[in-house]
C-alpha cells in the first residue's frame, strides 16, 4: 500500500514536470519542437523535471490531511476541511499571498523550494485570498481543473469510499464554487480510491454514480477509440475544466502502453498539459506503480525527497491503528 501512495504521488509530479513546459502551447507546437512526441521532460524554468502549482498543492493537501488525522485521533473530533484549508492557506503564502487568517510556519511551508511561483491558477488564489475563516467555502461559480487536480491525497487517506468521496467534495469546495467542478473531484477520488484498494479501471468508473455531465465526461473516455492520438484527447476538450480534465486522464490511464506512454497522451494536446499530466499519473501510479516508481523520470524531479517523504507519511497517517510517535505529532500538528 505504501508503495502504491508513493507512485500514486510520484506519477502525478511526472506527469506534471512533463506537461509544465507545453502548458498553454498549441498542438502544432507541440508537434514542432516533439517531432518523435514527448518522450522527455522539457526544461521548464531553468532545468527539466520542475514541478509547478498542481504538484505543490498536492503536497500540501497531503499535508493537511496528514494533520486532520493526528487530530483526529488526539481529539476525537475533527473538521478536514478546516485543516486542508489551513495547508493551502500555507501555500497561499509560498505563492505572494497574504491570508486574512494567522498562519503557522511548521511544515511544507519552511521550504524554500515550494516557494517558486509557477502559473497558480487565478480562481485558487482569488478564492484562498478572500476567506475569513478556515473551512470557508468558495464564493465563485468557477468549475477550472484546479478543484480537481490536488485531489489524490483523498482517496489515498480514506478509509472508506464514502469518505473518500466527501473529502474531496469538501476540500475543492474551499477554492471551486461551481458543482461539477466539485463533482468531477468527487469522482476521480472514487476512481483512484478503488483502483487503490485493488479495483480495474473499468470496476473503478462503474463505481461512480454523479450527474449526467460527469458520467458523459466519463463515458467518452471508457468509449473513445483506443488510439491515443493527440487529436483524440482533444476531443474530450482542453482540460481546463474539471470534468474535460478527468476524462482526459481517465482516458490517458486507458490506452496507455505503459505508465510512460500514458503521461504522454496526458499532455500532447492544446490545453491543461501539466494538470492532465498530472492527473493521470496519480492513477498510472495506482494501476502501474512499479513502472512508475522505476522510471528513470524520477531521477530529475523536483523536489522527490519532499514528495517521497509526505507519500510515506500519508500511508502511515491511513493505517488503521495510527501509532503515531511523538516526532510525527511535532511534524504535523493538528491544525
Amino acid at each position: 500500500m505504501q508503495d502504491k501512495i508513493r507512485a500514486c504521488l510520484f506519477g502525478g509530479a511526472m506527469g506534471d514536470a512533463l506537461g509544465a513546459e507545453i502548458e498553454f502551447w498549441s498542438l502544432d507546437r507541440i508537434r514542432a519542437r516533439f517531432p518523435g512526441g514527448v518522450t522527455e521532460m522539457a526544461p521548464h524554468d531553468g532545468r527539466s523535471g520542475r514541478i509547478t502549482d498542481d504538484t505543490q498543492m498536492t503536497l500540501f493537501t497531503a499535508e493537511g490531511l496528514i494533520r486532520a488525522v493526528v487530530r483526529a485521533h488526539d481529539r476525537g473530533i475533527c473538521a478536514p476541511e478546516g485543516i486542508v484549508h489551513h495547508a493551502l492557506m500555507r501555500w497561499y503564502c509560498t505563492q505572494g499571498g497574504t491570508p486574512q487568517m494567522q498562519i503557522c510556519d511548521v511544515g511544507l511551508i519552511a521550504d524554500a523550494r515550494l516557494r517558486k511561483r509557477r502559473a497558480p491558477g487565478n480562481t485558487c488564489l482569488s478564492a484562498l485570498g478572500a476567506a475569513r475563516h478556515f473551512g470557508d467555502v468558495a464564493r465563485n461559480d468557477s468549475k477550472g481543473c484546479g478543484t480537481i487536480m490536488r485531489v489524490a491525497p483523498c482517496a489515498l487517506v480514506a478509509s472508506d469510499p464514502h469518505q473518500a468521496e466527501k473529502l474531496a467534495r469538501d476540500t475543492s469546495a474551499l477554492t471551486h464554487g461551481h458543482v461539477l467542478g466539485q463533482e468531477a473531484a468527487v469522482a476521480f477520488a472514487r476512481i483512484l480510491f478503488e483502483v487503490l484498494h485493488g479495483a480495474t479501471l473499468d470496476r473503478a468508473v462503474n463505481a461512480v454514480h454523479l450527474s449526467r455531465p460527469i458520467m458523459q465526461a466519463l463515458d467518452a473516455a471508457m468509449t473513445a477509440p483506443a488510439d491515443g492520438l493527440p487529436e483524440r484527447v482533444e476531443q474530450l476538450g482542453g482540460g481546463w475544466v474539471a470534468e474535460e480534465a478527468l476524462a482526459i486522464a481517465v482516458y490517458s490511464a486507458r490506452v496507455a502502453r505503459d505508465a510512460a506512454h500514458g503521461l504522454q497522451v496526458a499532455v500532447t494536446h492544446s490545453g491543461d498539459s501539466d494538470s492532465t499530466g498530472a492527473m493521470a499519473g496519480n492513477l498510472l501510479g495506482l494501476l502501474r506503480p512499479d513502472e512508475v516508481l522505476r522510471h528513470r523520470w524520477l531521477r530529475d524531479l523536483e523536489c522527490a525527497d519532499i514528495i517521497d517523504r509526505i507519500a510515506r507519511d500519508l500511508a502511515k497517517a491511513a493505517r488503521a491503528d495510527h501509532s503515531f510517535a511523538d516526532d510525527f505529532r511535532i511534524q504535523y500538528p493538528g491544525f
